[in-house]
């Protein structure tokens, strides 16, 4: 087996999975390998029947990292090798099933491409054509230039050095952004893709919390725009899959998927509706007319206590009347007829026209009724695609199946019962007008009253009172926003109290970083760093980073078209990265340091404070499951927690790096560790355990007891609101108004180019950049998705998942609809090269099938086809449909969210 073909199959690792012949036949790196000497192949060396006994060994409990979602597995573990992975059934977090990523995590523990030294680039030339030359260096030699190079930037500006990481290593992310603005006083970095943008935003002004679902344990119906959740991919995938499959077969859950493409969501779906890209927020908003014009289904009563549909408008201002000593919105209460502070209101009317202090206004869901009336099920099958009939039977179904009315009662207390829901995900984010496109959809609850009730949409865990009896340390809960009722949030993963109400409020909007978040009082992502790192003088940015620091990600592939990015990181200074692999971006960095693969490390906390990835229930308790090592890491890599400990300790920064972590893991102060030394990672992990559970559940504990901390969740954690407890989510966005009114102002002041329409008190469709045709000869949507079976180029590179992906037939490959190629002279096998309208063009095979809409073609994930020659499996597979984008045009961005539209036309050319 040459250098270049490094790969081997199931069989034959299994084959040759006994002791001493594994770790012999995995010895080596890839970068300094020569011909000579290439590892044996697995398969001879060992004979097939003699794999490993069953059962020998031991099963050590540790959490999976194929994918963000960090299931809890046990490690088979024979003579210090580990033969097998399986699900963990001691634990809910995955209910001891495993995915195929999971089951193949072995094969990238001992993938002979991984790095496990550090390596330093000898080539100052970079590019994808250019040999970086590496050359092994020792972890001084790695961790002081990195010291020196950030610390020499720092001392002439901070703002000259960035970072960079993604969700795959979610944990480390975080870590990132912490140690290099405890050591270097960075604030300039971006995390991600283009990740939930719009989504998470909407679900925190209606759940509380900025990741939220379907009650699967009660729900009936589930309507799906551009997810997947519960059949193939999202947070908490492993853990819905099993209920969400079981409620299908046992109860009857009808799920009805909206989406370009046949994916595992609409393959399982009981109605597939192939809908035109980027036009889904007009189907919603069809069925929303529907509801509201033609069946009178909605939920007067939700939307009257629980919402500020009642609140009185002035038609001409479009603002929310308030009153002048509190600022507390208006309602008119019918009991006296007369205008009075919501909370003052006993009788609040949901729908007239009234005038207040010689003011003419109406209510906030009369101006809503008006708003919806034109947009009917006609109107949205020209921009979607979608006939008016289907769009009227979903919403049909959708209003009967919500049990609008009904209640029930849970540890003494009434809650309301509903039994639909409708749920999106990153499909409908990844647009132009992104947060008005999921505000359309999940508008949809709000109408049916499933917001935060029983059986409808609910938060992952918007309410926390603790981990253990008597110690609330690890808990968090919903304040209000005075001046409208309204709930405020928690923030994603580490449960900090949050309140975009406060933040428009109090902001003062001048942009502090090239993210510019400063400017979207409503985004927690710095996406628009791409934008103004390419036109600086555009924003008015007298600076530049010049020095990156990446971790477990690829910044040169997951945004937008390569070459692009490629200019933006050739222009850099210094680059260091963290991988297990010699990726894309390895390319153009100028360190590389090796992280220990996840089976051979620590991490705390992988689900953090349990709001984000893991899908809660009143039958799932809050859970801590052990990340630790199963066997010792090649070479001694070491794991994320040790390289930041290492690069704070050089730096000289333990006396804020220390108290900062120890403060995101609300570590106690009788357990902080010292900050006179490099954090240890046992030490710290066993004080986290203990500051948030008790004295007795230390890291020790875990190890001794399988891995696996449970404690029971209360009713009122996963259902807010009881009939007797206050809360009001947004249906008219007045706080919209009041932020434009403020942006404005600042980009005036500041002569920046700025969009500020999608500043809107309602939700609207608006078509995305390129949604329009100007050249019908571009008349292709190029659209990708993820199946169970793969994440990112890692898993590409991994040789199990490689065999399932070249065996399917579709995977690597371009999907088309059959009639669509018919009718442009192609068929199955044919090389074809799509073409985007500003010129970039990428190369596949063409795979027909039914299961696309008819304007569009597919393929999985989008960012594939690695150029580096070290990722000895992955170089060259798959389709990078991204490439087609051009990634630096602010026209792309959505100026509230930071979402970047991914909608691009393209016409489609047989090469042969």
């Amino acid at each position: 087996m040459s250098k270049t073909d490094m790969r081997f199959s199931r069989r034959a690792f299994v084959a040759g999975a006994a002791a001493a012949t594994v770790g012999a036949g995995l010895a080596g790196c890839a970068p300094g390998a020569t011909e000579a000497e290439e590892p044996a192949s697995l398969a001879s060396t060992s004979p097939e029947k003699t794999a490993y006994d069953l059962n020998a060994g031991e099963w050590i409990p540790t959490t999976c990292n194929m994918c963000f979602n960090n299931c809890s597995i046990k490690a088979h573990v024979v003579d210090g090798v580990v033969v097998e992975l399986t699900g963990n059934p001691d634990s809910p977090i995955g209910n001891g099933h495993i995915c195929a990523k999971g089951a193949a995590g072995i094969m990238q523990l001992y993938d002979p491409a991984r790095i496990t030294k550090p390596l330093k680039r000898t080539n100052p030339k970079k590019g994808f054509d250019e040999d970086p030359g590496w050359e092994e260096i020792s972890w001084d030699e790695a961790y002081d230039t990195i010291v020196q190079k950030f610390g020499e930037a720092a001392a002439e500006d901070p703002r000259l050095n960035m970072g960079a990481s993604m969700v795959a290593g979610l944990i480390g992310s975080v870590w990132r952004s912490l140690t290099l603005a405890c050591s270097f006083g960075v604030t300039e970095g971006t995390s991600s893709d283009i990740c939930g943008a719009g989504i998470h935003i909407l679900e925190f002004l209606l759940t509380g919390d900025g990741n939220a679902m379907p009650d699967y344990d009660n729900v009936n119906y589930v309507i799906q725009f551009g997810t997947q959740a519960g059949t193939a991919t999202r947070h908490g995938f492993n853990m819905t899959a099993e209920k969400f499959a079981r409620r299908r077969s046992e109860d009857g859950l009808r799920l009805v998927s909206f989406d370009p493409h046949m994916s595992a969501g609409a393959e399982k779906a009981d109605l597939w509706v192939p809908i035109r890209p980027g036009s889904d927020a007009a189907a919603a908003l069809a069925m929303a007319n529907v509801l509201v014009h033609e069946l009178d289904l909605i939920d007067q009563d939700f939307l009257v206590e629980r919402t500020n549909a009642p609140a009185l408008v002035d038609p001409k201002t479009q603002r929310v009347l308030r009153a002048p000593d509190t600022n507390k919105s208006l309602y008119w209460d019918s009991t006296d007829n007369v205008a009075k502070p919501y909370d003052e209101c006993t009788s609040p009317v949901l729908e007239g026209d009234f005038e207040v202090n010689g003011v003419a206004c109406r209510t906030a869901f009369s101006i809503y009724r008006d708003h919806v009336k034109d947009m009917t099920p006609e109107w949205a099958e020209e921009i979607t695609t979608v006939p008016a009939a289907t769009l009227r039977q979903v919403a049909k179904e959708f209003g009967e199946a919500a049990m609008i009315g009904e209640t029930i009662e849970l540890d003494g207390k009434t809650y309301r019962r509903r039994g639909a829901a409708v749920d999106v995900f990153s499909g409908i984010s990844r647009h132009k007008h992104s947060i008005l496109n999921v505000w359309s959809i999940l508008n949809l609850n709000n109408l049916v009253g499933a917001t935060n009730a029983v059986g409808g949409f609910i938060g992952f865990a918007t309410r926390c009172h603790g981990w253990a009896d008597d110690n609330p340390t690890a808990g968090f809960d919903l304040s209000i926003w005075e001046e409208d009722g309204f709930i405020e949030c928690n923030s994603l993963m580490i449960g900090a109290p949050n309140s975009f109400y406060k933040i428009i409020r109090e902001r003062d909007y001048t942009p502090t970083t090239m993210g510019m978040l400063d400017l979207q009082p409503l985004s927690e992502d710095n996406h628009f760093m791409h934008m103004s790192m390419a036109n600086p003088d555009l924003y008015h940015f007298d600076y530049k980073p010049k020095n990156l620091f990446w971790y477990a990600c690829n910044p040169i592939k997951w945004w937008a078209n390569v070459e692009e990015q490629v200019e933006t990181y050739r222009q850099m200074d210094f680059i260091a990265g963290v991988d297990i692999y010699l990726n894309d971006m390895s390319y153009f960095s100028d360190i590389m340091l090796p992280e220990a693969c996840y089976l051979e490390r620590y991490d705390v906390l992988p689900q953090f404070y349990m709001n984000h990835r893991m899908t809660g229930s009143v039958d799932t308790p809050w859970t801590l499951a052990a990340w630790q090592p199963v066997v010792p890491a090649k070479d001694g890599a070491p794991g994320f927690i040790e390289i930041y400990a290492e690069i704070a300790d050089r730096a000289g920064a333990n006396e804020y790096f220390i108290p900062a972590v120890c403060g995101l893991y609300r570590v106690k102060e009788e357990c902080m560790p010292p900050t006179d030394r490099k954090l240890d990672t046992e030490e710290f992990i066993d004080a986290v355990y203990k500051s948030n559970i008790d004295e007795e559940h230390g890291l020790q504990w875990f190890k001794d007891n399988g891995g696996v901390y449970t404690y029971p969740r209360k009713v009122d954690e996963m259902y807010i609101w009881d009939s007797e407890t206050a809360g009001r989510i947004p249906f008219y966005w007045d706080f919209m108004l009041e932020a434009k009114e403020k942006v404005e102002a600042k980009v005036a002041e500041l002569d920046i180019p700025w969009e500020t329409d999608d500043y809107i008190p309602l939700p609207e469709w608006r078509p995305g950049v390129e949604f329009y045709a100007d050249d019908p000869a571009y008349d292709i949507f190029p659209v990708y998705y993820t199946n169970a079976s793969n994440t990112d180029t890692w898993t590409v590179q991994n040789a199990w998942l490689n065999e399932v992906n070249e065996e399917d037939g579709v995977t690597y490959l371009i999907e088309m609809n059959a009639a669509t190629a018919a009718a442009k002279g192609l068929a199955s096998g044919d090389t074809v090269r799509l073409t985007s309208t500003p010129g970039y063009s990428i190369e596949g095979k063409l795979v027909l099938t039914e299961g696309i809409h008819p304007e569009c073609v597919s393929s999985v994930v989008g960012t594939w086809d690695a150029q580096s020659k070290y990722l000895t499996i992955a170089q060259g597979k798959g389709v990078n449909l991204v490439n087609l984008i051009p990634g630096q045009d602010p026209a792309r961005m959505d100026h509230t969210v930071s979402a970047f539209d991914q909608l691009i036309r393209v016409k489609v050319e047989k090469v042969s």
